[in-house]
């Protein structure tokens, strides 16, 4: 994961500076950390709460599923990110009209 992992938190990290930049935001940069940051903080917790301690237990019985729990955590990264932009979007677009 660890090739895949950098090249999604790259994708977030333009992801989240390109919103910026759309939403004329004068930080871009600190949408762009804060993403990558939110990304890692969740497959960091994936792994060390779930993953390790599955991986434990289910090594040499079940690979399938062990695979299925490894890649859970980034794809549950991925859901946190786009919930943590969608409500920045909300917010800088309340924050505009007032």
């Amino acid at each position: 994961m660890g090739i895949i992992g950098g090249l999604v938190a790259v994708a977030i990290a333009i992801w989240f500076y390109r919103t910026a930049v759309d939403l004329d935001d004068p930080r871009p940069f600190v949408w762009a950390v804060n993403g990558v940051i939110a990304y890692y903080i969740i497959v960091f917790m994936w792994q060390f709460l779930v993953f390790k301690p599955a991986s434990a237990a289910l090594h040499h019985q079940n690979p399938a599923l062990l695979t299925l729990i490894h890649f859970a955590g980034p794809l549950l990264g991925l859901l946190v990110v786009w919930f943590i932009r969608s409500r920045w979007i909300a917010s800088s677009r309340k924050n505009e009209g007032s």
